[in-house]
């Protein structure tokens, strides 16, 4: 808990910082940034008789640069997708047996701090980015006969997470790391870390 506060009080004073610059100096703008991809979640938790794991996913959102032409502020909001793997009858004796596979649905509101190396006004940029990713879990496609519902799952989780990304025109491409700080279950350990693709435009 201490780490969370810790990396909430750091955001909060960039953002302040940077707000502050962004007020001063007019020649800053804004980028909105439109993306959809793909996510590979490694989460894999034993429930009270079914094992968990979520798999790969796709997202769609849009994310916002906000400051100067180097250093600014990167918000966004993005729809989550996951398919989670459901095996039952798992235990000491027994390797289980496949039983079915359900979606989870999330909202990320992802805020970063980012660094364009080369300047937003290039044509060809590379920026590198990092923070915290708030998750909020909207539904979960419930099974009948399957003991796994949005219930099993935390409402709100947070992750830590850091990419890069290439501009080229007004073309952009992201690759991204989401390392989960708690955990994703309600009465299982298991945190969801998850590796994200996109793609979109910027304007």
């Amino acid at each position: 808990m201490k780490n969370l506060q810790i990396i909430a009080t750091l955001v909060l004073l960039t953002v302040c910082t940077l707000n502050g610059n962004a007020q001063r100096n007019r020649s800053n703008n804004t980028v909105i940034n439109p993306k959809v991809g793909v996510n590979l979640s490694g989460v894999d938790a034993q429930l009270t008789d079914l094992e968990a794991a979520a798999r790969v996913g796709w997202n769609a959102g849009v994310d916002f640069r906000l400051g100067g032409k180097k250093l600014f502020l990167n918000p966004g909001i993005h729809l989550n997708n996951y398919t989670a793997r459901l095996v039952d009858g798992v235990n000491d004796n027994t390797p289980g047996q496949f039983r079915d596979e359900t979606k989870i649905q999330a909202i990320k509101a992802p805020l970063n701090i980012g660094i364009d190396i080369t300047g937003r006004q290039q044509l060809l940029n590379f920026i590198i980015k990092g923070g915290i990713t708030p998750t909020y879990v909207m539904s979960v496609k419930e099974k009948a006969g399957i003991p796994f519902s949005k219930a099993d799952l935390k409402p709100f989780t947070l992750g830590a997470n850091a990419g890069v990304g290439i501009d080229l025109a007004i073309f952009t491409v992201d690759l991204n790391y989401e390392i989960g700080l708690n955990d994703y279950f309600r009465n299982a350990t298991g945190r969801n870390n998850v590796l994200t693709l996109s793609a979109g435009v910027r304007f």
